[in-house]
């Protein structure tokens, strides 16, 4: 192991302050790693019903994963301060506790927490963090895993949480449709008493508003999507939130240069669950992102914000 942990030494966490017994007490949860099973996703094919002079490539393999064997290190976390909230899940800092089992250095952390009824969307999100494993750290956040566990009778999400809550109008809705293609995303959609995380590094904070970005600041936020483009991956929801700063700080990890381009880049993007794997040439998928960012990057320093249903 190098001098910093693996993205899959963890094998189990368990987790303080997220789940309640009975009588409303606060009780520890373990969880354990899973593996999202590569046919998870379908591929989207671009070239059906396109006209003939539209070309599309072929889909790109899944680069090898330069990980090492699994671990079996099991950390324990306390839930902290939320950071984050959306439809389908929510996001809280977590305190690791002190263990002379960990070996090596953790960045900080967040937890990603599935909504009771959106086990399926993490499980997507999940599978895209392994699609693009070499663009963790680079414009990804690093992800130390996707960890799940069944709730037991009289368990339950803590009401401190916004588990349980509705998001917005569509919530109680059954979001089956969106995994039409894949039988386990189906049945993971009718899921209702897992807990369902995904581990990630801690991002910085979002693109300032009512100042000029600057042509680098901008150039860079163009060409992260270009980045997951050379593996045929559209993102798909574009929006200033899902845009960080890398992290910054002496318990950060340094940021990785692009194993495409050789770039270091200073921020990230987020939430890829609606992400789609395609056989879009690069320079389409790159085109099309840049469309939606155009409409960001030029309003923020008048102090607007456009979201993508502006």
């Amino acid at each position: 192991m190098s001098v910093n942990t693996a993205l899959n030494a963890i094998s189990a966490l368990t987790i303080h302050g997220l789940i309640t017994d009975t009588e409303g007490a606060n009780i520890p949860m373990i969880l354990h790693r899973t593996v999202a099973p590569l046919d998870l996703v379908p591929l989207l094919r671009l070239d059906e019903g396109a006209p003939p002079e539209v070309v599309y490539g072929p889909f790109i393999p899944r680069p090898p994963s330069t990980l090492p064997e699994t671990g079996d290190l099991h950390v324990q976390l306390i839930l902290g301060d939320e950071k984050g909230w959306g439809r389908s899940s929510f996001v809280h800092e977590v305190n690791v506790l002190p263990a002379a089992t960990l070996p090596a250095h953790l960045p900080p952390l967040v937890l990603k927490v599935a909504r009771s009824k959106r086990r399926a969307e993490i499980a997507r999100e999940a599978w895209f963090y392994d699609e693009l494993e070499c663009l963790q750290g680079v414009v990804l956040p690093r992800c130390y895993g996707w960890f799940e566990a069944e709730l037991a009778e009289g368990q339950s999400f803590s009401p401190s949480t916004r588990a349980t809550g509705r998001s917005s109008d569509s919530e109680d809705s059954n979001p089956e449709w969106r995994f039409e293609d894949s039988k386990q995303l189906t049945e993971m959609s009718h899921s209702r008493n897992y807990v369902s995380v995904l581990l990630l590094e801690k991002m910085g904070g979002k693109l300032p508003i009512g100042v000029p970005l600057g042509d680098d600041l901008v150039k860079g936020i163009y060409d992260m999507y270009g980045e997951i483009a050379q593996l045929g991956v559209d993102h798909r929801d574009i929006r200033y939130s899902n845009m960080l700063a890398a992290p910054q700080g002496p318990a950060t990890l340094p940021s990785l240069p692009s194993p495409f381009t050789g770039r270091i880049y200073t921020h990230r993007m987020i939430d890829i669950e609606s992400c789609e794997k395609t056989n879009g040439e690069p320079s389409i998928l790159t085109d099309w992102a840049a469309s939606w960012i155009h409409s960001i990057v030029r309003n923020l320093p008048d102090g607007c914000i456009i979201e993508p249903w502006d």
